[in-house]
């Protein structure tokens, strides 16, 4: 709606700051005033939005909506491009000749020791089992304990055998030898005991001088000081007993 004018007065010309002091008292709410005052707060124009029964204007064609959001800026073009970057040439691939024949452990070529192994394997259940018939008929505990870990030292050196055995052939074998024949005496039954200690590092030894193998060797070596020592325990457990 468009406000009129401030009309004159008698064919007088009013004054225009007296009237609009007086016209705020009176009309506080310029929004509705039907004349436009004009002067220090200027005219008010009444928002098209504010208007009930009209509805907003529709946005010009062509004109874009102001953006929530800056785009980023696009690089300049005449910015020098950069180059891409090429691999790094990696230093020269050193190469290491392998020369010789290795010195293979456990493997298929020592399949020539798997017969020895079966034997070992006897022997070390044949062990195993005196030594546990020795500690039942021992008297005193010292007696008893000697022949215990002599028990266990030749279980651990049949599963030891074992392993060995399974790593070369790829196949398991389980002795089975009967309870050793030992004298009634426990003097007698110890002194067989100690020769056939005597005859388990014998063996032993000689297996360690055949084979190819390193750590077959090693593993016999190992086994015959072991007989050693057995032997040495029984003699010096006698010696205690006499």
């Amino acid at each position: 709606m468009e406000k009129a004018k401030l009309p004159a007065m008698s064919g007088e010309t009013v004054d225009q700051d007296t009237f609009r002091r007086v016209w705020e008292r009176v009309m506080p709410d310029q929004t509705n005033s039907p004349i436009a005052v004009e002067g220090g707060q200027g005219e008010r124009e009444i928002p098209e939005t504010a208007v009930p029964g009209t509805a907003a204007p529709e946005p010009v064609a062509g004109e874009e909506t102001q953006q929530t959001q800056t785009e980023p800026s696009q690089p300049e073009s005449n910015l020098p491009q950069v180059p891409a970057c090429s691999e790094e040439p990696s230093g020269e691939e050193k190469e290491c000749p392998c020369t010789g024949t290795p010195e293979l452990c456990l493997g298929e070529g020592s399949q020539g020791d798997s017969r020895r192994l079966e034997e070992l394997m006897s022997m070390a259940r044949r062990g195993m089992l005196a030594g546990q018939m020795l500690s039942s008929r021992a008297c005193g505990s010292c007696a008893r304990g000697t022949m215990g870990n002599l028990s266990a030292d030749h279980r651990q050196a049949l599963r030891r055998l074992s392993a060995a055995y399974f790593l070369i052939t790829g196949k398991r074998f389980r002795p089975c030898c009967p309870h050793p024949e030992l004298p009634s005496s426990f003097s007698l039954a110890m002194r067989e005991q100690f020769m056939w200690e005597q005859r388990w590092e014998h063996c032993n030894r000689q297996a360690a001088e055949n084979t190819q193998d390193p750590c077959l060797r090693a593993l016999y070596e190992e086994l015959a000081q072991e007989g050693r020592l057995h032997a040495g325990t029984i003699r010096s457990l006698l010696e205690q007993m006499t």
